[in-house]
């Protein structure tokens, strides 16, 4: 099921990013992007809902906080689906498409400085009590960390409900001290809220 889901799910992604396509290389033009060049409207755009959808997750994942990302994610999506919309509206007023033409022009600079930040963050291991870690030695802190979420153990759990009861720690502190990830945590909070 689960690879039948990811198969549907990226033919839905590539269909929808096609859709999307068409709507906005005809809204370039608004912005003033040569011809040529119209293609790269709707990569920078749809594309970058994909990155940031994925670099949110990565940092959820890594346990570090991702508004950034979140944000630029809102942003793209809620541009593509303003350009998307005002391109099938054919009665839209011409300062409509202009002020969105001027958004869309001054989109690129944006971009690349959240696409910098973003792949700076993706790529450069996040900074420990004595410096930067390596990164080979934070993936397999990483790995570690999954097999242990993998492998629940009634000692764990108890341990994790046991620090937020009595030492009254944060999920992310939890989450440092056991070895885990914080959703992890969040996980068997929840559960042991549900059977208490």
């Amino acid at each position: 099921m689960l690879v039948l889901a990811v198969i549907v799910t990226g033919v839905l992604g590539a269909v929808s990013f096609a859709l999307s396509y068409a709507g906005l290389v005809e809204v370039a033009a608004w912005a003033r992007v040569p011809a040529w060049l119209a293609w790269a409207v709707p990569v920078v755009v749809d594309g970058a809902i994909l990155v940031y959808t994925i670099a949110a997750l990565v940092f959820r994942a890594r346990g570090e906080a991702a508004g950034v990302e979140w944000s630029a994610l809102a942003g793209f999506a809620a541009l593509s689906v303003v350009a998307n919309g005002v391109h099938a509206w054919d009665g839209a007023p011409a300062w409509v498409r202009t002020v969105l033409g001027v958004g869309i022009a001054g989109l690129a600079p944006v971009a690349v400085l959240l696409a910098t930040h973003t792949l700076a963050r993706l790529v450069i291991a996040p900074v420990d009590g004595e410096g930067v870690a390596p990164i080979a030695a934070v993936a397999s802190a990483r790995a570690a960390t999954e097999v242990a979420a993998l492998q629940p153990s009634p000692d764990r759990n108890h341990e994790i409900a046991r620090l937020r009861r009595e030492e009254k720690l944060s999920g992310k502190q939890i989450a440092a001290r056991i070895g885990v990830s914080p959703s992890t945590v969040s996980r068997v909070l929840s559960s042991t809220e549900a059977t208490a």
